[in-house]
């Protein structure tokens, strides 16, 4: 697997949805490479990252007024 093949992987790889041969390849890649690695460990903590705020809700002041703003509209 080339590092070109690994970053088209990648997020498919952190989700969980990639076929588990191209998994393994990948992983290998991973090991090969800090370059990749690298960017795997920082692609993965911003996912996780990402989802934590995906999972906040906003305060409750913010969505009266967003809800306000929406019946208004």
């Amino acid at each position: 697997m080339t590092c070109e093949d690994a970053h088209l992987h990648m997020h498919d790889f952190i989700s969980g949805e990639l076929a588990p041969e191209i998994r393994d390849s990948l992983f290998d890649h991973f090991e090969a490479c800090e370059n990749c690695r690298n960017c795997y460990y920082e692609t993965s903590r911003m996912a996780v990252k990402v989802g934590n705020l995906l999972q906040s809700q906003a305060p409750p002041e913010l969505r009266s007024a967003i809800s306000r703003m929406l019946a208004g509209a």
